[in-house]
């Protein structure tokens, strides 16, 4: 792979990464409802696990509408130094990335889950589903512009001296629309 922009679809990297948050997310809550006594009433864990889902969720919708409407606003053609990743290898790709961060999510969730009984993975769940709710929007949006809206594929480590910083940082969107 080059060194240039990578572009991956917009819909399909917020659908990848939501399924796997919310996988694993839940997962890490199954030792709070099953593991033994936590000294906790387990109605208590799970009335802290639905406001956990429940503020992420509403949190997530009504602080990304905003963020991914101006960026939308302003679309254009992708640089022609960019390399857009085929849609068939961006799974693997985003997956990639997230493997190690997934890991420490069902790791501290099933520690915390286990030692207290408080579901914690709750709110990175509530996150995921806010995102794929989220993505059917995007997704009805996409069709209505005519075209596949592309982001920018982030590397987990950003060195300082990165030549794209600046546009990691910028987080704009780009649009393919299909040969006339």
């Amino acid at each position: 792979m080059s060194g240039g922009l990578r572009l991956v679809g917009l819909v399909a990297s917020v659908r990848i990464q939501a399924v796997l948050l919310l996988s694993v997310s839940l997962v890490s809550c199954v030792p709070a409802f099953t593991a033994g006594d936590h000294g906790s009433d387990p109605v208590r864990g799970v009335l802290v696990g639905v406001i956990l889902f429940v503020t992420m969720f509403f949190g997530i919708l009504k602080a990304r509408r905003p963020w991914y409407e101006t960026r939308l606003e302003h679309l254009t053609p992708p640089p022609p130094t960019a390399e857009t990743v085929a849609e068939d290898k961006t799974f693997d790709l985003l997956s990639r990335g997230l493997t190690v961060p997934l890991l420490l999510v069902l790791g501290i969730g099933l520690a915390v889950g286990y030692a207290t009984g408080i579901p914690v993975g709750m709110f990175l769940a509530g996150m995921a589903a806010g995102m794929l709710w989220q993505s059917r929007w995007l997704a009805a949006e996409e069709r209505r512009l005519g075209g596949r809206v592309l982001c920018l594929h982030t590397p987990p480590r950003v060195a300082a001296d990165d030549p794209n910083g600046a546009a990691y940082r910028q987080s704009r969107f780009w649009i393919v629309r299909p040969a006339s």
